[in-house]
This record gives C-alpha cells, structure tokens and sequence, in this order.
C-alpha cells in the first residue's frame, strides 16, 4: 500500500534528530507508536511451543514499534540553546533489518533502555503458553505479521463500511423503535437477557449464559452481537459511557444501550464513523466520520448523546503544510474544545459551532504530534532541530504553560491530563521514560521505573496522532497505577503486576501481583484501584479492588464462565466500569468468518 510522503519539516520516520541543545519552541510533529490488540485464549492451554526467529520486515513509513517502558536513570534537562539542523533521515528498512523482532538493550549513551520490534502492546510476548489467557496460534500471527496488519489498518482505518448512501440524511430512532426496524444496516441486537429476548436475538443454538450462571458469578446485563460488515478488520472508535446507557458508534450508526440491554435510540450518519475522542462534554461528543477523499476522515458532527440527534454537521478544517488529506485523524475533547491532529495537519474546534479556534501556531519546522483530553487539553509537538514541547490549551484556545521536553526526546504518550503523566521516546525509537507535570507546567518527577517492562494498551497509531489513547492505566491526584508485562517465573507460571508511583517523589509505592492473568488498571474508585484481571486459560475475569496501600486484590465482580470465550474473543477492546457494571466495547470488528464477535457486553452484580 502506498504511504502519504513524509512532510520535510518534519523529523525522520519514528523520531526525531539526535540529542542537541534545544532550540526554539516549535510545533508537533507525528508520535509514530502503535500496539497490537489482545488476542484470545483457547479453551485449553496449549504446550510451550519453540517460537521461530522471525525475519526482518520493513515498517511502514513514519511507524514507530510499540515500546515498554524500560529505562533506568534519565539525563537531566540541559540548559537552552540554540537549535541544529537535524541529522539525515535514517532508512527505517535498514533499521528493522538491523533490529528484527529481538528485543536489544542498552542503547548508545543512555542505559537500560529497551528498544522492541513492532509487535504487541508496548513490548513482546513472554514464550511458552503466553500471558495465561493468550492464544499461542494467535500470537505467532501477531508477531510475524505485525507490520502487515498495520499496513491493513493504514489503507482501511477510515473506510470502516459505509451502510448507507453518501446523501442519507441521518435518521433518529426513538426508544419505541422495534428492533431490527433499520432495513439499511440493521443495529445489532442485545443478548443474555433470559426472558427479555428471544433465541432470534440470541442467534442460532445460543443460550442465555445466566440460564448457567454459578453462584458469586456476575450477571450478564446484556451481550450485543458485532455487525456484519462489508470490509474486513473493520475499526469502530467511539464509545461512552453515561448515567444508565452506553453510547456505541459502529460502523454508520451510533446506538445508545439502556443498562438493561434495550436500546434507547439509533443515529445514522452518512458515512462509517473513524476517528472519536473518549471524553464528553455535557453530554455532547464530536465525531468524525469518513469524506469524500480515499481513507479521508474529514466530516464532523456533534452528537447530543442524550437525545440521539446531529446537532451540527460540517467539513473539518483544513490545516497544515499539505493542506489536510485527515489521514489518520486523532482526536480529543476537554470542555468547550476538540483538539484534532492528522498527517500532516491539526486544529481545534469549538464543541458548541465546530468553528475553529485559533491557537498559537507552531515554529517552522514543527508540528503538532496531537491531543490528549479529558480534564484537560494538551497537545504534543516536535521539531525537526530535535526539540519537543507539551503545552496546555485553555477554553479561549490560549496556550497556559509550556513544558519543554529533555533534548533528544519527544512525548510519545500522555496517560493523563489532570495529572499530567506523559511517556518520552527518543529518535531511536526507545523509550525515554515516564514523566509526571505539575499544574504550572514544570516537571514534577520522573517515574522510577527502573529496567522493569511495563505494558500499558494503547490503540494502533500509525502516524502517532492519538497520543491520549492508551488504556490499562489509571491516576490519582498523588499516584500513578501501570501494569508490567507478563513474566514467567523459574517454575513456568506466569504473572503480572500493578505498580503505583508516588507523582511527587517518582518512587514505587507498592506493587499487587495476580498469577497467570493480565492485571489492568481501569479507574479510581475513591482511593481504591479498580483494576480488570484479564480471563486465563480456564477462568473467566475479574473485576478487581485494590486498597491504597497495595496488598491483594479483593474481587468486585466474578465474570461468568459461561462468557469466557467471548470475554476473551475481543480482537482489541475498550474497558470500563461504572457505577457497579463492567464493560467491554469492540474497537474492532474483524469480519472473521466462523466467529461470534461481541460489540458489547455488560456485567452486573
């Protein structure tokens, strides 16, 4: 598939120029980083099978392999200078043909760094039967195929099938509406809710998985079947969580869930939705959906999500050295703005007109890598002199502080905006540490992560334009919760562990540990941690609490048995919880043939 070119000004595929001493204060450019979703596990566990050497295999252009968090003592900020032009672009091919898909450490002047090949979440698998609940076959895949799956999502993230006509007119449904009443594209229907739906929403030789539950077990609310879907490996970014209803966009619709697996409304929208921020506001999202253009995300409308209307609907603006192709558009919403990045452009817009905001425009030389929302607005941008910038948006679209980022390095990710919690990588592609900052825009501590791997889950991102999309990380105003990756021990079980860091002062606070599954933050609940134990080989998940001063895991709710397989059959999913219930929202629909994939799923006590 053919790439966009790589603008000039910006700097080399996957990072930027070599150390120097910063300079003048620029844009952003892209963040090139990128994960692989989860993968499931198979009814039993399999042998540990011996995993061949894996051949070299060019990425992408302006990828950047997905990372663990692995460093040891950073250099400290050096005083500013003036900028240097940015050394020649090194070949990508030549790089990945120098590193294939083996893990090397120590990289040159900065020790106990870790610099991964593509592959999955933030680092590679542990060998053997994997990180418990995870398929060997799958993960073979995954590995030797990772570049070619990013290359799929590239040509095809914004063409997520369209089911309706370029000038159908959006359609609201109310909660009246008998399902399956949409002939165009019919939403999917709710099951697993015993009386209140029939073996037809069940589909053929299903049956109500509470009809089996056990005792402890967690009642499943409702499990939403995928759509089919007209083109493959389909992504569906969108999905809220509000006061007794979920909002899921798929596809061209957006339908609301009631808490008890009715729907509460249906949107249609002329074109497949591809690109939509976490957070809301007041009620109301933006969302982008797909143009005219090939793999052009350039339509925006803002979606009342109580009432299930389009409340405006127009072009995204145009922005950037090469006009605005929306290629990969990133996007996030905190208050009255949407921040947007794409390759080879950014804006941000106002929520309540969608007009755009004017917002200090960036050095030459540098462009904005992208938004992270929420709390707040914050934006990331490089330069091709090697420098690199986090800067705070306010309501009026006035930059509030700037951080400037430790030469040699860019922000690669941004975990939290209130607190600020950001990871660094440099123009190798290695990791360069987790940094918290403080409400005034000065570096509050580094994290001591040490040579531990850490394995956060952040959305494929091929042109590093959603850097505020990683999940499986949470935030107090005092601490930061991250999981590692999975280990094995000496007697081959496998574990992994949630670290808690003290913002303040960057040391570790505490750590949990669970055996054989995959441990992941989900969100504070007062000052305890909740946290999702992902299923394993033979048991479903857990819904998890952890108190503030560590200790073990004191289960919150049971997932059933009876859903393990399709808890687990997810190929990358959002996860949250919510005033007692637990859900799981694809953000993929694969189209595998042979699959019962799962929208959505829901869990109560």
């Amino acid at each position: 598939m053919s790439q966009p070119p790589q603008p000039p000004d910006q700097p080399p595929s996957g990072g930027f120029g070599a150390p120097q001493d910063p300079g003048q204060g620029g844009e952003p450019s892209k963040d090139r980083s990128g994960t692989s979703p989860r993968r499931p596990v198979p009814p039993h566990p399999p042998a540990p099978p011996a995993v061949p050497p894996v051949p070299p295999v060019s990425p992408p252009t302006g990828h950047t392999p997905p990372q663990i968090w692995d460093t040891g003592v950073l250099p400290s900020s050096p005083p500013a200078g003036p900028g240097v032009p940015a050394p020649p672009r090194a070949d990508p091919a030549t790089s990945y043909a120098q590193n294939p898909y083996t893990p090397v450490r120590g990289g040159p002047g900065y020790g106990g760094m870790y610099s991964p090949p593509p592959g999955p979440p933030y680092g590679t698998l542990p060998s053997g039967g994997g990180s418990g609940g995870r398929n060997t076959r799958r993960k073979a895949v995954v590995i030797g195929a990772a570049v070619a799956v990013l290359l799929a999502a590239g040509g095809g993230v914004y063409a997520a099938v369209s089911g309706g006509e370029d000038d159908k007119k959006p359609i609201a449904t109310s909660t009246t509406t008998p399902a399956g009443q949409d002939r165009q594209n019919p939403a999917p229907e709710p099951t697993g809710k015993g009386a209140s739906t029939g073996g037809r929403d069940r589909g053929e030789g299903e049956s109500d998985p509470n009809d089996v539950r056990r005792a402890g077990e967690a009642k499943v609310l409702y499990q939403t079947p995928a759509p089919e879907v007209s083109k493959k490996g389909a992504d569906v970014p969108g999905f809220w969580v509000m006061k007794g209803y979920v909002v899921k966009a798929v596809d061209d619709k957006i339908v609301a869930y009631k808490d008890d697996g009715t729907k509460k409304w249906t949107l249609s929208l002329p074109k497949a939705v591809c690109a939509a921020p976490d957070s809301t506001t007041d009620g109301e999202v933006v969302v982008a959906y797909e143009g005219h253009g090939k793999d052009s995300c350039s339509q925006l409308a803002l979606i009342d999500l109580g009432k299930g209307i389009k409340v405006w609907d127009h072009d995204a603006p145009e922005a950037g050295s090469f006009g605005g192709g929306h290629t990969s558009m990133g996007m996030a919403q905190s208050g009255g703005l949407v921040g947007m990045s794409w390759f080879g452009g950014s804006a941000v817009i106002k929520v309540r007109d969608g007009e755009e905001v004017a917002v200090e425009k960036p050095s030459p030389g540098c462009s904005v890598d992208g938004y992270a929302g929420g709390k707040a607005l914050l934006r990331a941008y490089s330069c091709t002199n090697g420098t690199a910038k986090l800067q705070k948006v306010a309501s009026n679209g006035r930059i509030t502080w700037t951080y400037a980022v430790r030469k040699g390095y860019k922000v690669d990710k941004i975990f939290s905006t209130s607190p600020v919690v950001i990871a660094l990588s440099d123009q190798d592609r290695k990791a360069g540490g987790i940094l918290a900052v403080s409400d005034s825009g000065e570096e509050r501590s580094t994290l001591a992560v040490g040579t531990q791997s850490y394995q956060p889950l952040c959305g494929t991102d091929l042109f590093g334009t959603n850097v505020g999309s990683c999940q499986g990380v949470a935030a107090s105003m005092d601490t930061f919760y991250l999981p590692t990756e999975m280990t094995q021990g000496s007697a081959g079980g496998s574990t992994s562990e949630i670290h808690a860091f003290d913002l303040d002062s960057g040391k570790k606070k505490w750590a949990a540990k669970v055996a054989g599954r995959m441990l992941l933050p989900l969100r504070m609940d007062g000052k305890n941690l909740i946290a999702y134990e992902e299923p394993s080989y033979d048991e479903a998940g857990l819904v998890v609490s952890i108190g503030p001063d560590g200790g073990k895991p004191k289960t919150v709710l049971k997932l059933p048995q009876a859903t393990r397989e399709a808890e687990n059959g997810f190929y990358s999913a959002t996860h949250a919880y919510r005033n007692g219930i637990f859900y799981i929202a694809s953000n993929r629909v694969t189209g595998a043939e042979g699959t019962s994939e799962k929208l959505i799923m829901a869990f109560g006590s």
